[in-house]
């Protein structure tokens, strides 16, 4: 296997950790101040942070990775986070959080609100952009 390719696959457990890490924010310092009086505030405000954060400890990972990538494998590995993050997301619904399939579905309806969509959206893109923003390829 290509080492770069290992070395994005390792490196998706760093964005699981910064995911972690951003919920774990949320939930001690400002949900429960913007929860009784704005709603579900927090969780959109939580969405940006986390997709900010994701791009810095990604545009960290491939400005200073010494493989060397091209478009297509940008291509992949965001397809690989996206699936991965996917799987983890469902199955901590389902098993952690005692979710049904259709309240974990409703996690996805943006036009309700949710903006867990544009956090998952971004580990696809993030990659892409980032290696342009880097003019890697």
């Amino acid at each position: 296997m290509n080492k770069f390719y290992l070395k994005s696959f390792l490196f998706w457990f760093v964005l699981l950790v910064t995911a972690i890490l951003n919920a774990g924010i949320r939930e001690a310092t400002y949900k429960p101040l913007l929860t009784p009086h704005i709603g579900n505030w927090a969780h959109q405000i939580s969405s940006l942070t986390g997709i900010f954060l994701f791009f810095c400890v990604i545009y960290l990972f491939l400005k200073n990775t010494k493989e060397n990538y091209n478009k297509k494998s940008l291509v992949i590995i965001g397809m690989v986070w996206f699936v991965m993050t996917f799987i983890f997301e469902i199955g901590m619904n389902i098993f952690l959080r005692k979710l049904s399939f259709e309240q974990v579905l409703q996690t996805y309806y943006f036009w309700q609100g949710e903006t867990w969509i544009f956090v998952l959206l971004s580990v696809l893109f993030l990659p892409m952009i980032i290696g342009k923003i880097l003019k890697k390829y």
